[in-house]
């Protein structure tokens, strides 16, 4: 399956040929289209988002955003989050080593990587709530209406926790008729899919909505100990996931209405196991690979032999084989929309729980059980005058309790507790009928609470935080045309200080972890052109990170999670759709990113080379820890694909597919040559046939149709979390 060996040149050569394909392709399409002359081609469909608060077109809201339709989610075969990366400009969306549905996002190199308990960098929502943990972060694209992804810093309009970005994720709500959608699915390695969307209109003023997935797939990774423990051989990574979301709509009155919403998950897919890296892609001799160079067979490491005598806390990879995770997810939320005057209200109301029990190979053997309750508040006021000046305003509330028990070599247990309160405003004044200035604040108070400790040998540290942090923006927006508008920002934001969960000394104990604050300037353009056939989005950034929150090994300490003084964070990032023909439509997108460390202490560059064992001549230096890749953070990316439809005897087929392309990065802080991520381009597929009048469609698709052998995570030199092989799937869906 896949290869054996890897060109480990191919990057520059790879980013070189991407760029080149991609705007040529570009320019021929445009150049055929104009040929064509004006009246060949379909306009585009405007794109409204919420980016900041209120409904705008994506073409002139002042946010680097990114917004996929109901439409494009299921023509590009979206399943969950996990396809939503490619499709977003310098993003990197993956499995987390953590329980079955944990995500490490990261956007512009900026994520997190950790499952444990540390607050994300990348905010995800759900129909506007807030989701406290990584853990069930990679949420199911189940009866979808759109997923927008806005890169940097979001202080200002969603406060804590967003230094990187937010991921929304806003599902149907109820409708105004009856109706019925069913989908069923089969596909490789025993995929089983069934779906179904309830709609029904109970009254004049009240419509509810139910929504339901189960999604089984079976293993697709082999565990094959040796030795002793051979006998312990099984598949793993299997999946096993059921979504259920209800919602009910009711109007009070003509200007206000309430929409209620439950929604459950229960996930118990395996954990992604943990295999050897099956070749080397770096230049490093020291790197281990696999056996028989498979990713997706798990032996121990060459010469090694696993035996009974060996505790079950210090199994190897290759011979620890209890991998299982049940992941529980519910969630209650009641939102109150009104209007007063010329002011639009908004009340959001949740309350959330989050249960996991799990066990994995992380470095070691690990088992963990999360407790998450969370409650959240939010109010905003939003204004819709006919005169120069507009703003949104509010205030939001957060508190949540987390208990956390995990078996890292030792038993260690904490309990965490957060109180945020939060009030931000945001205005608007046209200062010219084509210049605009922005300006907004966000004001938070937090307090949060840790008692926590290793209980085999009593280490423990209890402590408080209290702190305030005052976040803001400020923006020129500039109308050029009714095509063409641009804007320079400047936004600052945070992640909430913390602790690390782990705890292997009396001097090592769940230290502190310092807030990370960031400091951000974008300039943008967002063109409509070519009569609307063609959008063509940039965007310029350059972002200062203080504090950046990591975890790697302190030299005298052990691993830890810990701040380093500074890094930088700068780019450029393209999006663009064109469509020269009514049943034609090309999109792609492109991001450059270059992220370096900077200010570096003696004491940080030690640790973030592994006491300088990636250096010159094993000695760390300051100058080898600043020149060290952001993990995570790929120079370049990019993606390209289409959608073409044509009436084929009695019905419509579409054909689409798109290749993602992706330059080489490091998944681990210190760079080891084996955590270097080198992929080959990733090609998707899907076609689709409707018949004429009728109310069902047949869809065929395909992923990594190459078989390409890839991963995008590790937690140590020489180990690597799979990705999955070629996949496919037959989905019928029928509509009533």
């Amino acid at each position: 399956m896949g290869r054996t060996q890897k060109n480990n040149k191919n990057g520059a050569g790879l980013m070189k040929f991407g760029i080149i394909l991609f705007f040529t392709l570009f320019l021929v399409s445009a150049n055929f289209a104009c040929a064509q002359g004006a009246g060949s081609g379909g306009e585009l469909e405007e794109i409204i988002v919420t980016a900041e608060r209120r409904a705008e077109s994506i073409q002139s809201v002042s946010v680097a955003v990114s917004a996929i339709d109901s439409a494009a989610i299921e023509s590009r075969s979206i399943a969950n989050l996990l396809d939503v990366g490619r499709h977003v400009p310098n993003a990197v969306i993956v499995n987390g080593t953590g329980p079955a549905n944990s995500s490490r996002i990261f956007i512009r190199g900026i994520g997190e990587d950790d499952s444990r308990n540390p607050d994300p960098a990348v905010g995800t929502y759900l129909d506007g709530v807030f989701l406290g943990r990584t853990i069930g972060g990679l949420l199911e694209a189940v009866d979808i209406a759109q997923i927008e992804v806005l890169r940097g810093p979001q202080g200002t309009m969603f406060g804590r926790n967003s230094n990187g970005g937010a991921v929304r994720v806003f599902s149907v709500g109820p409708q105004d008729e009856d109706s019925m959608s069913l989908t069923a699915g089969l596909g490789s390695d025993g995929r089983k899919m069934a779906k179904a969307v309830l709609n029904f209109q109970v009254s004049d003023d009240t419509a509810v909505r139910i929504a339901g997935m189960q999604k089984e797939r079976d293993a697709f990774v082999t565990l094959k100990p040796n030795g002793d423990l051979s006998g312990n051989a099984r598949d793993a990574g299997d999946k096993d996931i059921n979504v259920l979301r209800a919602s009910l709509r009711t109007n009070f009155s003509e200007d206000w209405s309430g929409t209620f919403t439950v929604d459950q998950v229960n996930d118990k897919s395996d954990p992604i196991p943990a295999s050897i890296i099956p070749f080397n892609n770096s230049d490093d001799p020291s790197v281990v690979t696999d056996a028989d160079q498979d990713l997706y067979t798990v032996e121990p490491a060459p010469g090694s032999t696993c035996s009974s005598f060996t505790p079950a806390g210090f199994l190897s990879v290759g011979c620890f084989t209890g991998y299982r995770s049940d992941v529980e997810m519910f969630g209650a939320s009641a939102r109150i929309e009104g209007t007063i005057g010329d002011l639009d209200f908004m009340s959001l109301t949740a309350h959330r729980t989050l249960e996991d029990d799990a066990s994995m190979f992380v470095s070691f053997p690990y088992q963990q059980k999360t407790d998450q309750e969370q409650l959240s508040q939010e109010f905003t006021i939003s204004s819709n005058y006919d005169g120069p000046f507009n703003f949104v305003a509010g205030m939001y509330y957060w508190e949540e309790e987390v208990d956390f028990e995990m078996t890292f070599i030792f038993l260690h247990t904490s309990v965490t507790e957060t109180e945020s309160l939060a009030f931000f405003a945001q205005g608007a004044f046209e200062l010219t009928n084509e210049l605009t200035f922005v300006g907004g604040v966000r004001y938070t108070d937090e307090t949060r609470d840790f008692d926590g400790g290793n209980r085999v040998f009593g280490f423990t540290n209890s402590d408080s935080i209290d702190m305030t942090n005052e976040t803001y923006t400020a923006k020129l927006e500039y109308q050029v045309s009714d095509d063409i508008f641009m804007y320079l920002s400047l936004a600052t934001g945070f992640k909430t200080p913390g602790f690390s969960p782990d705890c292997f000394g009396p001097t090592s104990c769940m230290l502190n972890v310092a807030e990370e604050e960031v400091t951000s300037f974008e300039a943008g353009i967002r063109s409509d052109l070519m009569d609307g056939r063609m959008r063509f989005n940039a965007t310029a950034f350059y972002s200062e990170y203080d504090d950046l929150q990591v975890g790697a090994t302190v030299p005298g300490l052990g691993f830890t999670r810990f701040n380093l003084n500074s890094a930088i964070v700068q780019g450029i990032e393209i999006e663009a759709m064109f469509k020269p023909m009514d049943n034609l439509e090309i999109f792609g997108n492109l991001g450059l990113n270059d992220g370096e460390y900077d200010g570096l202490t003696e004491l940080q560059a030690a640790t973030i080379t592994v006491n300088g064992a990636t250096c010159p001549g094993g000695v760390p230096t300051i100058a080898c820890g600043e020149a060290k890749k952001m993990k995570n953070a790929p120079e370049f990316q990019a993606n390209l694909g289409f959608l073409w439809s044509a009436n084929v005897g009695s019905g419509e087929m579409s054909f689409g597919g798109d290749v993602a392309i992706e330059d080489e990065s490091y998944a681990l802080v210190a760079n080891n040559g084996g955590s270097l991520i080198d992929p080959d381009p990733i090609v998707n597929a899907r076609i689709s046939y409707t018949p004429n009048g009728g109310n069902w469609n047949i869809s065929l698709w395909g992923k990594n149709l190459t078989d390409e052998e890839y991963w995008k995570a590790t937690v140590s030199p020489n180990t690597a979390y799979p990705i999955a092989p070629l996949t496919w799937g037959v989905d019928i869906r029928a509509d009533f």
